[in-house]
């Protein structure tokens, strides 16, 4: 992402001018971003995930949290394509996280 751009006046060969490039458009300005991390069922207990006594997951399940930009946990899921689609229907840019 580039916001100055220094070029040369052909004036002046000693002086060095910075310009501010304005015009160009910034990736992903303006859109909510989500992560989709591959995570065990021990950091899903750690992020503080309940999960009920009725559901017993096998041991080394792999689950999927999804994250916002800033760290929030939105949600965790036990496929992919489901955190993808949690993503997309509540107007988030969805990104993996390997």
């Amino acid at each position: 992402m580039r916001t100055k751009e220094q070029t040369f006046d052909d004036d002046d060969d000693d002086d060095l001018v910075d310009e501010t490039d304005e015009a160009e458009p910034q990736a992903f300005e303006g859109a909510r971003l989500a992560y989709i991390k591959p995570i065990g069922l021990d950091e899903a207990r750690a992020m503080g995930v309940l999960i009920p006594s009725e559901i017993h997951l096998p041991p080394g399940v792999k689950l999927y949290a999804l994250h916002a930009a800033d760290g929030t946990t939105l949600g965790v899921t036990d496929n992919w394509d489901s955190a993808y689609n949690a993503a997309v229907q509540n107007n988030f840019v969805p990104l993996s996280v390997h």
